[in-house]
């Protein structure tokens, strides 16, 4: 069972994001590398999850998931909080010398974005201290179980190779890739389908 994340235990999360997300190539190249901005972009992505009630802590506290429900209706309060992320997302995380970059980087995304609703993983993530292969699996096990029960389909992207055959290992499925060059990364797009079944622990 994972605890939901709240204001109790959020800067319990953003300790296993930041313990664990420190080599991923997308987000060094769009914060400019600022352990300030990678610090303000865990905050992002929590608080989005957060605000969609996606967002849960492992019980041994060292992992994470981070997910949302896309294309799914939400609160004009709800649109008003994500406005304030955006904004605070612009002004506090990205590296503003690679703005017109990332909007480049950005538009390429939205044209290979689902045109149907589904759950978005932000993040899955496992402190570097944790050696047992159990939370990860865990993790994952809740995440396509929450995919079965909304009959929606889960998509992922990543820049780390390993985590990619990873996912694939899982049941996902790349689409699409996008190769930034300016990072010097490629970007894979995953998707995996509410009606498979894992069978690999």
């Amino acid at each position: 069972m994972l605890f939901s994340i709240e204001k109790n235990n959020k800067n319990i999360a953003l300790q296993v994001l930041q313990k664990a997300m420190k080599k991923n190539p997308n987000l060094l190249w769009m914060t400019g590398g600022s352990a300030k901005r990678l610090c303000n972009l865990y905050r992002f992505c929590l608080k989005l999850a957060m605000l969609y009630n996606g967002a849960f802590l492992h019980p041994n506290t060292k992992g994470v998931v981070l997910f949302y429900k896309k294309g799914v209706g939400i609160t004009i309060g709800g649109l008003i909080k994500k406005g304030l992320l955006y904004f605070f997302f612009i002004f506090s995380v990205i590296d503003v010398f690679k703005i017109v970059k990332i909007c480049k980087l950005q538009r390429s995304l939205k044209k290979r974005a689902p045109n149907e609703p589904h759950l978005y993983c932000l993040i899955i993530a496992v402190s570097p201290e944790e050696k047992s292969t159990q939370t990860i699996i865990q993790l994952r096990d809740f995440l396509f179980q929450q995919s079965i029960e909304l009959q929606l389909p889960i998509y992922i992207q990543t820049s780390v190779r390993r985590n990619k055959i990873l996912f694939e290992r899982y049941g996902f499925e790349c689409y699409e890739t996008v190769v930034n060059t300016s990072g010097d990364y490629t970007l894979w797009l995953l998707k995996r389908d509410y009606e498979k079944r894992n069978t690999t622990t």
